[in-house]
């Protein structure tokens, strides 16, 4: 760097500043803490903390240890955010040596929730700032010294540069070369940047833009007479209230101090505090400044807001303090202002103590209220509110099931109905109403529907999987929608019907349904040996109670089906469960049993066959495979399954023209051999249907009309 040894006019305001010394203030401090003398191996607890410097305690505001939230690349405070750089060292296998992976980090100063975390690698080597990082109060700008690496990170040379976070690449400006190393950066409240050099002088640092190449100005202000600085974390911070910086330095005996700077020219001092409480190393150290003036009022209490229904006229209510923010007794009248999302809603005065309420209408949606009072020293600390005005938006509805019946092609959803919104309001049920959407079209099918269920004649002419979603509406507010389960609906196929699952595409024609709604259910995986399977992984929360079904299949009343499939369990010593049965609709709770309770406990495949199944009347069925294993057990494989036809129905009594039913087409047969329009032997004796009667009369058509009837 450019020496410059030249006295500086300070600005006045520095010198000012001092006169805020009388009294008893002792500041509060924002810092990371990265190491402490009490810390174990597995005891760090690295993380935010508050530095009451009166108390002489270090309190962390989070429970859980969080290294981000210490960067050692530095970090700023600005907007409510603390915005940093961490890095941590890594094992390079290629280079076998130790290299660095840097953080960009970013925590909300309220909740110190992260609110951002970008792997920058270990290519962004340049973001590492051997002194923390400085925020200039007066633009907004952010300064760091950072190390310039070169590929095997051997330090190259220092760089002054700007930093901006508002990307997740954060973005550098090099306004030169750094070649004095400084220990520790910060800027007073005018901007001016100061750095505690190395070698134990304080210095004004130029950040006029130079170009990389060429050394930045700074000027020694004077010697602060330490000399044992060690390169471990150090970092500074000034205090306006004060007009000095603290200076938090680890010595080369390893002890951490907290030093007051007083940069005024001709007085250019740093006197030692204190050692840091248990050793504590801090980064990133910022006064918290004081909220209001001393004997401005302190914040208000008991701050809420009503609002009737949907409506966005309510009360603001809050009781005025009693207290100057210093903690002196305070009386008389004080004026309020109550803002909603930044704008002034309403104004007033109320007497200290007393209880003040105001009539406010703000736009619906989510509000932050914020209430100041004030008197003639200044205005209090904000006290905020934030809740929900106006229309509830509903949660969406819950276990949303989709069935169809064949006989009459339509298709039934139902749904439990929410009973309270996103933001925990309770929902007006007679003002709910509901949109249906069937997917994966997105087609419109139910609008402003008012029940908990919908049916609408639904024929596909091509067999596919469907589902449907149904969103709440409440007053004027659309909720999230909920997705029922899939259904393969369409023609239905005729048997015979085999699935090796030899695609993904041939599990497609398959409907999974996952009763408990664990999300842990069947899906295609592909075999190790080629092709694929339907496997179903135990839950870890629930015992299994997972369906999955055949596409539907004709099979006709009489006829003899036979099932096959081949299934097995995938682990030695686990235990899978599963049933299989058959029946019509989607609803499986009235499917006969094909096999009851399986239990599969090898992993050698094993085949299993019934060929005695008979179906009660004739339509579309459908074939579930039901895995029903215990909670943290099942890897259940179904590798294939098929269904044929066995045998024929047998002939019908009544069934003249042999159509596998008895009705009026047989009647009119009966008929017309009565009248000699056809002939009995058209139908193979099958007309001969009353017992010990050979001919055809009205005795034999009286006889098909009562088994129509249900009368034989």
């Amino acid at each position: 760097m450019k020496l410059q040894r030249l006295l500086i006019l300070l600005p006045a305001v520095m010198v000012g500043g001092l006169l805020a010394q009388a009294g008893e203030y002792s500041p509060k401090f924002l810092c990371g803490v990265v190491k402490a003398d009490s810390w174990t191996m597995d005891n760090n607890k690295e993380g935010i903390y508050e530095y009451d410097l009166a108390a002489g305690t270090l309190t962390k505001l989070t429970a859980e240890r969080d290294v981000y939230q210490a960067p050692l690349g530095g970090a700023v405070y600005e907007d409510g955010l603390m915005k940093g750089i961490h890095f941590r060292t890594v094992w390079d296998d290629f280079d076998q040596t130790n290299t660095y992976m840097l953080y960009h980090v970013e925590y909300n100063m309220e909740t110190w929730e992260r609110t951002k975390a970008v792997t920058l690698g270990d290519m962004d080597r340049n973001y590492i700032s051997s002194c923390g990082l400085a925020h200039d109060p007066i633009t907004g700008t952010n300064y760091g010294i950072f190390y310039n690496f070169n590929m095997s990170w051997q330090v190259v040379n220092r760089k002054l540069a700007t930093i901006d976070f508002s990307s997740n690449t954060p973005g550098r400006t090099i306004l030169g070369t750094a070649s004095t190393p400084m220990a520790a950066i910060a800027c007073n409240d005018q901007g001016t940047l100061y750095g505690v050099g190395m070698d134990g002088y304080l210095y004004i640092i130029s950040t006029d833009n130079v170009g990389s190449s060429n050394e930045i100005t700074v000027t020694p202000l004077g010697d602060l007479g330490i000399d044992n600085i060690s390169t471990n974390p150090s970092s500074m911070t000034y205090d306006t209230r004060m007009g000095r910086f603290y200076w938090s330095v680890v010595l080369n005996d390893q002890k951490c101090y907290l030093y007051e700077v007083n940069p005024t020219l001709g007085e250019i001092a740093a006197t030692q505090l204190t050692q840091t409480p248990d050793n504590s190393w801090l980064v990133n150290v910022c006064v918290i400044e004081p909220k209001a003036a001393d004997e401005a009022p302190a914040a208000v209490t008991g701050l809420t807001a009503t609002f009737e229904g949907a409506s966005t006229m309510g009360t603001v209510s809050f009781t005025a303090p009693t207290t100057s923010y210093e903690g002196n007794p305070l009386t008389g009248s004080l004026n309020y202002k109550i803002t909603a999302n930044g704008v002034e809603v309403a104004t007033g005065s109320v007497e200290a103590g007393a209880e003040a309420s105001a009539e406010v209408t703000v736009p619906a949606g989510d509000v932050e209220f914020i209430v100041i009072v004030s008197n003639e020293a200044g205005d209090s600390p904000e006290t905020k509110l934030r809740i929900y005005v106006g229309p509830e938006t509903p949660l969406a509805p819950t276990d949303v099931a989709f069935d169809y019946d064949y006989n009459s092609q339509q298709s039934t959803v139902t749904w439990i109905a929410p009973t309270q919104g996103v933001h925990e309001q309770e929902l007006d049920g007679e003002a709910l109403s509901y949109n249906v959407y069937r997917m994966p079209a997105n087609e419109l099918v139910g609008e402003g529907v008012t029940a908990t269920t919908f049916t609408e004649e639904f024929a596909p002419e091509t067999l596919a999987p469907y589902y449907y979603k149904v969103e709440a509406v409440h007053q004027t507010m659309v909720g999230a929608s909920a997705e029922s389960n899939k259904a393969v609906v369409g023609p239905a196929l005729d048997v015979p019907y085999t699935n090796n699952f030899t695609t993904a595409a041939s599990f497609d024609l398959l409907t999974v349904l996952d009763n408990n709604h664990d999300g842990v259910t069947w899906k295609w995986e592909r075999s190790y040996s080629g092709g694929g399977r339907a496997s179903y992984y135990g839950s870890s929360e629930v015992d299994g109670d997972e369906w999955l079904l055949s596409p539907p299949l004709n099979l006709t009343k009489g006829a003899t089906y036979s099932i096959t499939f081949d299934a097995n369990t995938a682990v030695s010593n686990a235990v899978d469960y599963m049933d299989v049965a058959y029946g019509q609709g989607l609803n499986t709770d009235g499917y006969a049993s094909l096999f009851d309770h399986i239990i599969m406990n090898e992993p050698f495949t094993q085949t299993y066959s019934n060929d005695t199944i008979v179906p009660s009347t004739t339509g579309v069925y459908y074939f579930g495979f039901h895995a029903t294993s215990v909670l943290n057990y099942g890897w259940l494989l179904l590798h294939n399954f098929s269904i044929k036809k066995v045998a024929d129905a047998p002939s019908l009594h009544g069934d003249v023209n042999n159509d596998g039913a008895v009705d009026i087409a047989d009647v009119n047969i009966l008929i017309n051999i009565m009248l000699e329009k056809d002939s009995a032997d058209n139908y193979a004796g099958r007309a001969y249907i009353t017992e010990g009667d050979t001919d055809i009369d009205i005795a034999d058509v009286n006889a098909v009309i009562n088994i129509m009837l249900g009368k034989e």
